[in-house]
């Protein structure tokens, strides 16, 4: 029911943005082989098509897990997709050369048991050893491969940290951001009754209507699995923890209000509102602080990583992809 953080491969929103492609392939009578071919350099360091085809079909398996292949074949602005996402998957592997270049001139390392750690925090997301070799599998890389990847990660995360941990937050800045997104901190206590059909929920909403117990009807209706031990509580939550639909009819409603139908991706929904309040700037104050700092230091980042690339000799050859 709460809005899912659904890690999102990134494709659509971050390819549509990019800078159309110039330039075009020469016909070669003997074209070169993909561990010759060079694609990009970095500082003179070469990126060969070979390495570059293994982290796109990665990046196109991981795509295919979630949409229908057919998506490569859609345009915009001219060009497919697929043109698209292999410019996007070479600037990315651009960024991460220039930033492991980066790691390395500042003295920065990781060892086998921080990767060790990092891969058993990735096993746990599976249910056991086989579904994670599964995983791998899928997307076609081995574990030392997988090792590689996060090894590469955990520098990059430690660099990240390390040019952009001096920040401070002042109580000022505190208090500011709470003024500032006071719509943040508003609270809703909802229950919901949930059923399958618009009929049902009709129904149902009759007999709430009629003066029926709400929390009686979600305990022997809702298709909830959680209404039966909770009555169809929901607790208190905020702004962008619950589905858009169900959160807009929410935070509409005044307490002890009942909404009429409310249709979301889970079902039909029956919404009855138990408690509107704010939450207190001191029962936020750290959440506040911890939200700021990162906020400070995504900025910093940002700053040093341009001053990286700017840096850098980069030679791109996408007619090569």
């Amino acid at each position: 029911m709460r809005g899912r953080n659904m890690r999102l491969i990134g494709l659509l929103l971050t390819v549509l943005v990019m800078a159309a492609m110039t330039g075009c392939g020469m016909v070669r009578e003997k074209p070169q082989a993909p561990e010759e071919t060079v694609v990009a350099r970095v500082d003179g360091e070469e990126i060969t098509k070979a390495e570059f085809d293994k982290i796109f079909e990665i990046f196109k398996t991981q795509v295919e897990m979630n949409q229908d292949p057919s998506i490569w074949d859609r345009e915009y602005n001219g060009k497919k997709y697929i043109d698209l996402a292999k410019e996007k998957v070479l600037d990315q592997m651009i960024s991460d050369k220039v930033q492991l270049k980066k790691a390395e001139e500042l003295g920065i390392t990781v060892s086998d048991e921080e990767v060790d750690s990092e891969v058993d925090k990735w096993k746990k997301l599976f249910n056991s050893e086989e579904a994670y070799m599964e995983f791998l599998a899928n997307l076609k890389i081995d574990e030392d491969y997988f090792r590689d990847y996060l090894k590469k990660d955990l520098i990059i995360n430690k660099m990240k940290e390390k040019i952009s941990q001096d920040v401070e937050v002042t109580d000022v800045e505190l208090v500011d951001y709470y003024n500032n997104h006071i719509n943040e901190f508003y609270v809703v206590k909802a229950s919901h009754i949930l059923l399958d059909t618009e009929e049902e929920a009709r129904e149902i909403l009759e007999r709430v209507k009629k003066g029926e117990d709400f929390n009686t009807l979600a305990r022997e209706y809702s298709t909830d699995p959680s209404a039966k031990y909770n009555s169809g509580d929901l607790g208190y939550f905020r702004h962008g923890e619950m589905v858009e639909p169900f959160e807009r009819a929410a935070f509409a409603l005044k307490v002890g209000e009942i909404s009429d139908i409310v249709k979301s991706e889970y079902g039909y929904h029956i919404i009855k509102v138990e408690d509107k309040t704010i939450d207190r700037f001191e029962d936020v104050k750290e959440e506040i602080r911890n939200t700021l700092i990162t906020q400070k230091k995504s900025k910093n980042y940002d700053s040093a990583f341009e001053e990286m690339m700017n840096k850098a000799n980069i030679e791109k050859f996408p007619e090569k992809l």
